[in-house]
Order: C-alpha cells, then sequence, then structure tokens
C-alpha cells in the first residue's frame, strides 16, 4: 500500500496540467496551464496579462489541483496545492535560475537551456510564475468509497518533493 504522500508524488509526476486558482475583485478564477517540477514548488508559463497572472502579481498567492482525468470515478485520485506564488522577471539569470533547478522529469540539458531561456524572453508579455507549494492535500479515497462524500487528507508536502526528486 502507498503512503499517502506517494500518491501524492506519483500523481504530480505522471500529470502534466494544475488548474490554477485565483481571486480578483472581479472574483475567484481557474485557469489550467502545463507545468514542470521545482524543488518544493512548481512552475508553470504564462501572458502576464492573463487573468490569473495579474491575480498572482497582486496577491501572491494562488491554489491549484493536479488530478488523474484516466481515473474512474471509483479510483478518482487528486492532489490540491496551497501556493505562494510570484512572477520571475523577464531577465536571463532570473529565468535561468529556474529553468536550471528543475527536477529531472522536466530538466534541460547543456545548450538546450540557454535556447529555454531565450525562447521565454523572446514573448515580451511571458513571464514565468513560480507556486511554492505551503499545504498540500490528496483526496481521501476511503471517504469518496464508503460515504460517497468528497474529503481531504493533508500530507507533507516536504516529503512528496523529496519523492519527486
Amino acid at each position: 500500500m502507498h503512503s499517502a504522500e506517494q500518491r501524492a508524488a506519483a500523481i504530480l509526476a505522471a500529470q502534466r496540467f494544475v488548474v490554477i486558482g485565483t481571486a480578483d475583485a472581479d472574483g475567484p478564477w481557474t485557469a489550467a496551464a502545463q507545468y514542470r517540477l521545482l524543488p518544493g514548488s512548481l512552475y508553470v508559463e504564462s501572458d502576464r496579462g492573463s487573468r490569473h497572472a495579474r491575480a498572482i502579481a497582486a496577491s501572491g498567492v494562488a491554489s491549484g489541483v493536479v488530478y488523474d482525468s484516466s481515473a474512474s470515478v471509483a479510483d478518482a485520485d487528486g492532489v490540491q496545492l496551497a501556493f505562494r506564488a510570484r512572477e520571475v522577471d523577464a531577465d536571463p539569470s532570473a529565468v535561468r535560475e529556474v529553468l536550471a533547478v528543475r527536477l529531472p522529469r522536466d530538466a534541460g540539458v547543456g545548450d538546450a537551456l540557454e535556447d529555454e531561456v531565450a525562447a521565454t524572453l523572446a514573448i515580451p508579455t511571458k513571464r514565468l510564475y513560480v507556486l511554492t507549494v505551503e499545504r498540500a492535500f490528496v483526496f481521501d479515497r476511503d471517504a469518496w468509497r464508503t460515504r460517497g462524500t468528497d474529503a481531504r487528507i493533508e500530507i507533507d508536502a516536504a516529503e512528496v518533493w523529496a519523492a519527486l526528486a
């Protein structure tokens, strides 16, 4: 039997998209984005003008969910995350600093890193957004299966990221 942290690590390693939750003066908002793994965090790429990017810039917080969309209803599983969030400056060294520490699943190699830095900076409104995990939860599968209730179990985020490294 896998621990809740191992389940979370397996989901994060296998999936590629996070649904990011933010809020602004107009209310709550969600947006799906491709993510890449960093130590204790993940990052997404987005346009500075997007609603979630503006909300992150204003508040410094976000939430997210990564789930196994291929699972049957009985086997539903996912990871919910609370983030401290920040926009990365449009500066080669700042972008390189983020891209250089990606976990093995998403790491670039050799000259590819410099190409990625250049590609990121080639679009003037494109930015990286680092989402640092403050709290993590997994779907309580027992509550779902026995009572049909949607519940969560808080897990040790550091243990999850240790399993991903």
